[in-house]
């Protein structure tokens, strides 16, 4: 009887141990939403970026980020309308998250940024690309 007792009473106490040490992993640990949760805007990206060169196909690219989170994308080519998508960004992790909705096949790029200025740098894994601020 005593031995039955015991363990008992020991299969509480390990109960009870591993219970509260559970309880303090999960309300340490964050919740995956927690972890992916979109973090402010800086205050001097949202307006409208053109693309500081055309580059080799005298393409000339302009981002407008609104202050609600909107993105749009208008392309000229040559000096004519080519393209706009639209969509929405957010900043993540320190990165610029970018959602493409409308206007093509939807799509997500990440960027790490930097604003010097009036000027925008966004990499991605095919380099750096350079803008001025127009507004």
């Amino acid at each position: 009887m005593k031995r039955l007792l015991i363990c008992c009473l020991l299969c509480l106490l390990l109960c009870s141990c591993g219970e509260s040490a559970a309880q303090e992993s999960a309300s340490t640990a964050s919740t995956p939403q927690e972890s992916l949760a979109a973090e402010p805007i800086p205050q001097e990206l949202p307006g409208v970026w053109v693309s500081a060169s055309g580059g080799e196909r005298d393409m000339i690219e302009t981002i407008t980020f609104g202050e609600d989170g909107s993105l749009m994308v208008h392309l000229d080519y040559e000096g004519s309308d080519y393209s706009t998508v639209t969509g929405t960004y957010c900043i993540k992790g320190g990165k610029l998250v970018c959602d493409i909705t409308e206007g093509t096949t939807p799509f997500q790029k990440e960027y790490t940024f930097r604003i010097d200025g009036r000027e925008l740098y966004m990499t991605d894994e095919d380099g750096e690309a350079h803008y001025l601020r127009n507004s």
